[in-house]
């Protein structure tokens, strides 16, 4: 696995001291950030359980060096309890899918049995998919967010900005079309994206009232990316009438310019 950024970058950056239970949504780097949380929880001494409430691949080596498979949430606990002490972080799949090529996830009240078992100081939980895009558009029974959720990151892609509104930038783009009432082929703007964000159907539709949300605003490793990022942050904060997030961060996890940095 790359190196990681600094660990108290991420700790501030994620309101990592005071959130335990956290969910993962939106599209650009949902996978990458989990293991890379769950890498530095644990280097910091902490037990942690990566898992997912839908699909997800199976996890290289470098990202999960301890997997379980368990479908009863009673068993999966007592495993998770068994091996946490030496392994530190466990990737946790309620059962395989795809040829074995894929988790397939828990449901939100075995997730939530796993979190009042105590098993782990964390759970981090991957709960969309995005087909590899930078953004998105959720189908009806997605995201898969418990109620008792302390934490939602939603994750954008900055090089989506600017792009064509199709199915090769964005997942489900016939769909984001119609809650942004726009044709497909439209070229994405920051106020765009906003609008869809925080449409009655977008993104926050499954987020808890009193989850906290942190926007990570990924794929801002060289400066023209970071300028997308700062106008998408501009457009979610002017968008952002009932002050339903609490900071958005800019950042790169992947490749040789890794960092994460707070912009509001």
């Amino acid at each position: 696995m790359s190196a990681q950024p600094p660990a108290t970058t991420l700790d501030d950056a994620f309101a990592l001291a005071t959130h335990s239970y956290i969910f993962l949504i939106g599209g650009g780097g949902k996978t990458t950030l989990m293991f890379a949380l769950a890498h530095h929880l644990s280097r910091a001494g902490r037990t942690v359980i990566s898992t997912t409430s839908t699909k997800i691949l199976y996890p290289s080596p470098a990202n999960a060096a301890h997997v379980i498979v368990e479908s009863n949430p009673q068993r999966a606990a007592a495993h998770v309890r068994s091996a946490l002490p030496t392994a530190g972080h466990v990737a946790l799949a309620k059962a395989l899918c795809d040829g074995r090529r894929k988790f397939a996830g828990y449901s939100a009240a075995d997730l939530d049995s796993l979190r009042h078992a105590h098993v782990a100081d964390y759970i981090l939980v991957e709960a969309d998919g995005s087909a590899g895009r930078s953004l998105k558009a959720h189908a009806d029974h997605e995201p898969v967010i418990s109620m008792h959720a302390d934490l939602v990151i939603a994750v954008i892609g900055t090089d989506c900005l600017g792009c064509e509104l199709t199915d090769a930038h964005v997942h489900r783009a016939t769909r984001f079309a119609q809650l942004l009432n726009r044709p497909i082929g439209t070229p994405l703007t920051a106020e765009d994206i906003a609008a869809v964000f925080f449409h009655p159907l977008g993104y926050l539709k499954a987020v808890p009232p009193a989850a906290d949300v942190i926007v990570l605003l990924s794929k801002a490793g060289v400066a023209a990316q970071r300028a997308n990022a700062r106008k998408l942050a501009t457009a979610l904060h002017a968008a952002d009438h009932d002050k339903r997030i609490a900071r958005i961060v800019l950042g790169e996890l992947a490749g040789p310019r890794l960092f994460v940095e707070r912009i509001h």
